[in-house]
């Protein structure tokens, strides 16, 4: 006889028992084609009848069939069940979108990559709020150093009048000084003016 392995999750009680039971009824018809020449019922189903079932079923291609999708299920169920807080979604990207999640990821899982990606999101929009009041006293700070500039720039101007018109009294005053001088005095001053400029 053969000798079937359940998944290593799989230990017969209540709870999975009652999980064989619905699981195989919707394909009772099947079970008792494969399992004519054997008494096995699905209410009155003990661990070794079950025993007994999977090895009937590895006998035949689709008892097979049916014994590997149990069991594909059975483990499936097991990891949603583990997956507290967790719940199965089923989505389509485009072949490039996915390509790009691949790159993101590196070596983490998918979902753990989809995960930080939409929680990064959700804390980026928590802080959108806080951006938006640093802009606005971003935008006040600068329109009150503009007015500080164009304050600076007008008294700048003024100044700049003002050494203009001190620059021209000084010249004034070096022309009439230069004509109260002698001649040769004269010349030598204004070789020395020239060396200045």
């Amino acid at each position: 006889m053969v000798t079937v392995e359940t998944p290593a999750s799989f230990q017969w009680n209540d709870t999975n028992s009652h999980w064989v039971k619905n699981y195989l009824m919707p394909k009772s018809d099947l079970l008792v084609t494969l399992t004519a020449e054997a008494d096995l019922s699905l209410n009155e189903m003990t661990e070794s009848k079950f025993t007994q079932l999977c090895q009937l079923l590895e006998t035949t291609a689709e008892g097979r069939e049916l014994r590997n999708k149990m069991f594909k299920a059975w483990r499936s169920k097991k990891s949603r069940d583990s997956d507290n807080g967790k719940k199965l979604y089923t989505f389509n990207l485009s072949i490039k979108a996915g390509e790009q999640l691949k790159k993101i990821a590196k070596q983490a899982p998918l979902n753990q990559t989809l995960e930080s990606l939409i929680f990064a999101g959700k804390n980026n929009s928590g802080n959108d709020e806080k951006l938006q009041q640093q802009l606005a006293q971003c935008k006040l700070e600068n329109k009150q150093l503009q007015l500080q500039l164009s304050d600076a720039l007008q008294n700048t101007q003024t100044i700049n009048d003002d050494a203009e018109i001190e620059s021209l009294i000084n010249s004034d005053l070096q022309v009439t000084e230069l004509a109260k001088l002698e001649k040769s005095k004269l010349i030598k001053q204004i070789l020395m003016l020239k060396r200045k400029r």
